[in-house]
């Protein structure tokens, strides 16, 4: 992710707005403190399968997740 000031976004949108159309994302600061983030309007495609994303959720959550009703349940309480 590219780092730029309020100003220097100011002056290079368009070049920015190509980073950014490119699928790169851009943090524009105010002050050193972030402001906002530019990010493409269109996610990437590249997803995760099911597989890995169930073997994230049990390496991070105490208890194994068998199914997504458990999730569902764990995340509305």
């Amino acid at each position: 992710m590219r780092t730029v000031s309020k100003h220097e976004a100011a002056e290079s949108f368009e070049t920015l707005g190509n980073l950014v159309h490119s699928g790169q994302s851009v943090l524009v600061v105010n002050g050193g403190k972030p402001w906002l983030k530019m990010v493409p309007a269109h996610a990437s495609k590249a997803g995760k399968s099911a597989a890995e994303f169930k073997a994230r959720l049990d390496r991070i959550s105490r208890k194994p997740i068998s199914r997504v009703t458990d999730v569902l349940k764990r995340t509305r309480r």
